[in-house]
């Protein structure tokens, strides 16, 4: 275990120097198509339960300023290397200057090794966070999500992320659009639904 983790610090270290050298590469670049970055995230309790915590790179694509599709790949550390997990993720956007609030869900497959065999299992992921935009290209995020087994039985298992992301360009946004409020709304819309959708039936 102590090797992994001293592995996963070296992959981060690298990560973070490649993230500030594109970084300033991003100031003078165009409209960014995508962004990577890392985090770890673990159940939100206090003392951290950091045995079940989840540690992932990502990958976001800009199909617009507020819809981009986020990928993200990562392991348990204590299940690691005989369990993987992918996820895929529409998020809907509102920004409030260089902040931007975020909300959405998609699909997220498990990988495990059991006996000699991988078995795949499909989940239904949900997801809410925020990224600040320190520049241009360089965000720093916490999120937080849930995962069920489909099909969903609607009872939330919370996860709490902090994590970094780097653009290849420009990512955030340089102003403000007159239909901003209409995404915030949406993201509102989305809570609510979600509220509902898995408040506590007798």
């Amino acid at each position: 275990m102590e090797g992994i983790v001293i592995a996963m610090r070296k992959y981060a270290i690298v990560l973070l120097v490649c993230v500030g050298m594109v970084g300033l590469l991003g100031y003078a670049a165009p409209a960014a198509p995508v962004a990577i970055g890392f985090g770890v995230g673990a159940p939100p309790f206090i003392p951290i339960e950091w045995s079940e915590s989840f540690s992932f790179l990502t990958t976001e694509l800009f199909l617009d300023p507020h819809l981009t599709l986020l990928c993200t790949l990562g392991t348990y550390p204590a299940d690691f290397p005989t369990l993987y997990e992918g996820s895929g993720s529409l998020i809907v956007k509102a920004w409030l200057g260089p902040v931007a609030l975020y909300a959405g869900g998609g699909l997220t497959i498990q990988s495990r090794l059991t006996t000699d065999t991988w078995f795949w299992v499909p989940f239904m992921n949900i997801t809410a966070g925020m990224q600040l935009w320190v520049t241009d290209s360089f965000a720093l995020i916490t999120q937080v999500r849930s995962i069920e087994p489909l099909p969903p039985a609607w009872a939330l298992h919370p996860e709490v992320s902090f994590g970094l992301s780097l653009a290849f360009g420009q990512a955030r946004l340089a102003s403000p659009r007159e239909d901003e409020g209409m995404y915030l709304w949406i993201i509102v819309g989305l809570g609510i639904i979600t509220l509902l959708a898995y408040y506590p039936r007798s």
